[in-house]
């Protein structure tokens, strides 16, 4: 199991000035100990390429991969051309094996909406094969991938190998097809560490965690729990 750390939970400082994003990356190697990082776009105090190449210089020489971005407004209909190429572009420059996103909410007409959507994904898919970036689609309650089968109904019409679905950890392994292809799956601190261990031996997982008052510590106690599941599991399959 490699756990990459989503910077979901440390909103709050990082809005705030409180905590910066070289500072966020460098306690998620020191503090955490984490094996990688989930940056999002709304925490990017720039996105130029040298601030970017810097960033990314600073996680790989701390031993931490810079495995995505984070860019929930990604599929929205209303996002723009170059908003799409901006995200791509800094996924490159930080050296990310995918960059994560939600669908859009099904709007007034969502028959309509999951039209566009095909077409914005399609679009940026092609997009994301230039850049050799993966782009994971997450469930998110009031959007047109409430679960994981509405996100899977909504790539199958992309029809694209660029774009994955990125479920549960929990996620039994009876439900994985044979053709599903998962690059990583999402934690949280209400997962049983045991079960996610059991299930995900090898796997990428994301660690989200809901905007806690005492972050670093929520999120050490999450990575330790899941550390010491991992070990347990690998002993009892000895």
């Amino acid at each position: 199991m490699r756990i990459a750390v989503s910077s979901s939970t440390f909103r709050r400082p990082l809005a705030g000035g409180a905590l910066t994003q070289l500072e966020w990356v460098e306690r998620c190697a020191s503090l955490l100990g984490a094996d990688g990082v989930l940056a999002d776009m709304a925490d990017f105090p720039r996105t130029d390429g040298e601030y970017v190449a810097q960033l990314r210089k600073v996680a790989v020489d701390l031993g931490l991969v810079p495995f995505g971005i984070d860019a929930p407004g990604l599929l929205d209909p209303a996002a723009t051309a170059a908003f799409r190429d901006e995200v791509v572009a800094v996924a490159a420059g930080f050296g990310a094996a995918v960059i994560r996103t939600v669908l859009p909410a099904p709007g007034e007409v969502p028959p309509a909406t999951f039209v566009e959507t095909v077409r914005a994904a399609k679009a940026l898919a092609r997009a994301a094969k230039g850049a050799n970036v993966t782009l994971l689609v997450a469930a998110a309650p009031g959007t047109l991938g409430e679960d994981l089968a509405g996100v899977k109904h909504l790539l199958k019409d992309v029809d694209s190998a660029w774009l994955r679905a990125v479920p549960s950890a929990l996620l039994e392994p009876a439900e994985i097809g044979a053709k599903d292809r998962y690059p990583a799956f999402i934690a949280t601190p209400s997962d049983d560490p045991g079960a996610v261990a059991a299930r995900r031996d090898g796997a990428w997982i994301i660690l989200d965690l809901a905007d806690a008052a005492e972050p670093w510590d929520a999120a050490a106690a999450a990575v330790r729990a899941l550390r010491v599941a991992a070990a347990e599991h690998r002993l009892a399959r000895a």
